[in-house]
């Protein structure tokens, strides 16, 4: 989506939009942003590579690229915890780039320190059930997972017994790239995990489903310069 959400009143009428700032979801839209600045620019966000975010991070580096804008720097975290600590500070990242699904998007929000900067949307990676066994064991299954995909579970239904003939025990994982590595190396027997783990780490999907639009948020300075003249 590249329109403005903003109501624009027909030429001509004296009506007045009350929305206080812009509603908009390409950083292209907004006048003055710093996420269209040439130089260097480093966007931090939940990694390592191959973790859905930083899949998106790399997308949004082609975009801005595109249009003329920085060289993006990605700086992975072991946590969106450990971003929301980081961005901003001293040898931290500039900007985070955090998914509306993050359990803990709700604290960039509301952070003092931070500000939506804009918002895109691309679709995730294909999800599944990954080990490296040629079929899941029965009864017990030892299933590492994010928090935030725990409900893929249910993709377990597509599996010759149903969900129901599974005994969960949860490993908890960081992101899908340690999930996966999680079954790679025994200590869970399989993954929820993206295609970029399953790849990485040579697992098969026993069960999967497409990727779907994910909202992304870019979160920078409170306050920071704007060119002189620029809308507000």
């Amino acid at each position: 989506m590249t329109e403005s959400l903003l109501h624009t009143p027909a030429a001509g009428t004296a009506e007045v939009d009350p929305t206080p700032f812009p509603l908009l979801w390409e950083p292209d839209r907004i006048p003055g942003s710093p996420l269209l600045r040439p130089g260097t620019m480093r966007i931090g966000t939940l990694g390592p590579g191959g973790t859905t975010s930083m899949v998106a991070l790399e997308r949004l580096g082609h975009r801005l690229a595109h249009l003329g804008g920085p060289d993006v720097r990605p700086v992975p975290c072991d946590s969106f915890e450990e971003l929301l600590a980081a961005v901003g500070r001293r040898g931290g990242p500039s900007y985070a780039l955090v998914p509306g699904a993050a359990e803990c998007a709700t604290r960039f929000f509301w952070s003092p320190e931070l500000r939506l900067e804009a918002s895109f949307s691309t679709p995730t990676p294909e999800y599944g059930i990954a080990s490296r066994a040629p079929r899941l064991p029965e009864g017990r299954l030892r299933l590492a997972t994010l928090h935030e995909t725990q409900r893929l579970a249910e993709l377990l239904d597509g599996t010759a017994g149903g969900r129901d003939g599974y005994d969960i025990d949860w490993v908890p994982a960081e992101s899908t790239m340690h999930a996966a590595q999680l079954a790679a190396a025994g200590r869970a027997d399989a993954a929820i995990t993206n295609e970029p783990g399953r790849a990485t780490y040579r697992l098969r999907f026993h069960v999967s489903r497409p990727g779907v639009p994910m909202v992304w948020m870019i979160f920078g300075p409170a306050a920071h310069a704007r060119p002189t003249g620029a809308h507000q």
